[in-house]
């Protein structure tokens, strides 16, 4: 991606690991002649705009970009963003990639193309970039969960997209968020089900309609993503893992990653160096 006239945050020369990462990340000033523009990367780049208007490009169509409007390009698309020449806007910008990445673009996203959605991500910005700029082994993991929030929250909030300004109306949204909100507690399904006004068996026959999985599940599996990104980018040990992703003891969270990866936690950490 080609940028112009924005202030750069954070620049990794390379990607740190390839499971999560945020390789840049910028604010782009109010400046007419303000351009990005996308023609062949592997990674997903996330705009945001703070105040002001652009006008983005992808092929079949050209849309206006307003005050609140975040776009996500996933990869190998083109596309181009440009701003407006009487009300120059301010950006947010986030660079990302990895194989996690990846399967939520997949997951969130289907259609593979430019998303556009109004909804207020300006602070999940602003913490990714304070957070990275701090030396910390906790920043990979939280960078995952942050960069998984935003993605249900631009989800949750579709309103148009390129593809043909198609609206969603996915009522199993709100529950994802729970689960992505409660991300590194136990969870609850009673206080699940509690919290929504259902029944357990309401509760789970709403998620498994939409998700495929039961709420344990589909909890775990995403548990089970975080682990393996612990694994392949901190020297944190499966003790210590286990612990934070709230698992029992070392030997239930390896019997649980070991049945859905087929790999213990040391082979697939030994796998990935």
């Amino acid at each position: 991606m080609s940028l112009k006239n924005e202030r750069i945050v954070y620049n990794a020369s390379k990607a740190l690991n390839n499971v999560c990462y945020v390789k840049s990340t910028g604010i782009v000033d109010p400046d007419p002649s303000w351009s990005a523009l996308r023609e062949d990367s592997k990674d997903v780049v996330i705009f945001y705009i703070v105040d002001g208007k652009a006008r983005l490009t992808v092929t079949g169509g050209d849309y206006p970009l307003y005050r609140g409007d975040c776009v996500i390009f996933p990869p190998r698309k083109y596309s181009k963003i440009k701003s407006d020449s009487k009300n120059p806007p301010t950006v947010y910008w986030l660079r990302c990639g990895g194989e996690l990445v990846d399967a939520m673009i997949k997951c969130y996203f289907p259609d593979m193309r430019a998303i556009v959605a109004t909804c207020d991500v300006q602070n999940i910005f602003t913490q990714a970039g304070d957070l990275i700029t701090r030396a910390s082994k906790d920043v990979p993991d939280t960078l995952t969960l942050m960069i998984h929030k935003l993605f249900v929250t631009v989800r949750n909030s579709l309103s148009t997209s390129p593809a043909g300004k198609s609206k969603t109306g996915l009522s199993g949204n709100k529950y994802e968020e729970y689960i992505v909100t409660h991300m590194y507690d136990k969870l609850n399904v009673q206080e699940f089900a509690s919290h929504f006004g259902m029944t357990v068996p309401v509760l789970t026959s709403i998620i498994k309609r939409k998700f495929g999985k039961t709420p344990y599940q589909y909890y775990l599996a995403v548990k089970i993503n975080l682990a393996k990104h612990m694994l392949s980018t901190s020297q944190s040990s499966v003790e210590d893992i286990a612990a934070r992703l709230c698992f029992t003891d070392r030997t239930h969270f390896s019997k649980l990653f070991k049945r859905e990866t087929g790999l213990s936690p040391a082979q697939y950490r030994n796998g990935c160096n």
